[in-house]
């Protein structure tokens, strides 16, 4: 069965026969990369950084620089790409992607585990930019926005797995062991490739011309700033303040990911109209209300009587 394929540049593809199901599952499994890289090791994170003796800020620089390397790492991953084609790319970050998974789980000091993360990152970018452009190779516009947001379900559903996963590993294993699971992603090793600097160059130009670039840049940003400010911070709020054991914490983000695979469900029933932005906008702002209110509530520290 063939599957449409939109242009790329200038040029048409030709039709890829390729499984429908097929597809998805290896979209799924590489836009997965990054949950896994993030949500099954934040149970760990308290329990890392106490057995590196490093300070807690110092600790949640393994999340940010992660995330840093990873939008960085896409600027030059999606040029390279498009000249060297998708295959030998993947299975290059794949590869330093491994390497930097194992030499995460054996870091002997925090300054070397922040490094390997950002390996990492580096790495992770080309999974990640890969299997969206593959999205572009393979569909119509149409075709692939509902390809993808069936693919962002299966990434909703490993997410689900990962916090608790993570919460058990750490309890019974170590946090070592937890990183240990983030090289089961990678699959090869290839060397690293160039792109030559005046085509790059043009292509961020017709990019950073597009309004919708702009547009879904901007609330992306957004978006993901809010939701990485809550994962940086959440393991030591909830570990360290609230009192919760690692394996409810994992059960606490367990319950944010199952929130995310509904949405993408949901969002794919009301795909091509404005309410899936409408309604997560007001969702999330009277969601984190409530919560920051009932935290304050609970457990703020009381005012002295002296100063009332």
């Amino acid at each position: 069965m063939s599957v449409p394929s939109a242009a790329i540049g200038t040029q048409e593809a030709p039709a890829v026969p390729v499984s429908p199901g097929l597809a998805i599952v290896v979209l799924a499994l590489l836009l997965s990369i990054q949950p896994v890289a993030t949500d099954l090791y934040l149970p760990a994170l308290p329990a890392l950084t106490r057995s590196l003796g490093a300070p807690v800020a110092v600790g949640q620089l393994t999340l940010s620089a992660l995330l840093l390397a990873i939008g960085c790492s896409q600027l030059a991953w999606g040029p390279l790409s498009d000249r060297f084609g998708r295959r030998p790319v993947l299975l290059a970050g794949l590869a330093v992607y491994t390497l930097a998974s194992v030499g995460a789980a054996l870091a002997p000091t925090m300054a070397l585990l922040v490094a390997w993360r950002t390996a990492q990152g580096l790495a992770m970018g080309a999974a990640v930019m890969c299997a969206r452009a593959i999205v572009r190779d393979l569909y119509t516009p149409l075709a692939g926005a509902r390809a993808m947001s069936k693919a962002l379900t299966g990434l909703g559903i490993v997410a689900c797995l990962c916090a608790p996963l993570g919460g058990l590993l750490t309890e019974w294993l170590g946090w070592r062991a937890a990183l240990l699971v983030l090289t089961a992603y990678a699959v090869a090793m290839l060397a690293l490739v160039a792109l030559r600097p005046g085509t790059l160059a043009r292509t961020w130009a017709l990019v950073l011309r597009s309004p919708t670039f702009w547009a879904f840049s901007l609330l992306t940003t957004a978006t993901y700033g809010g939701l990485f400010t809550f994962l940086a911070a959440s393991s030591f709020v909830y570990i360290g303040v609230l009192g919760t054991t690692r394996t409810q914490y994992g059960l606490v983000l367990l319950s944010t990911a199952v929130a995310y695979l509904l949405g993408t469900l949901l969002c794919r029933r009301l795909l091509g109209t404005v309410w899936p932005l409408v309604q997560g906008v007001a969702l999330w702002s009277v969601l984190l209300a409530a919560i920051a209110w009932t935290l304050v509530q609970r457990h703020a520290e009381p005012e002295p009587a002296h100063a009332r």
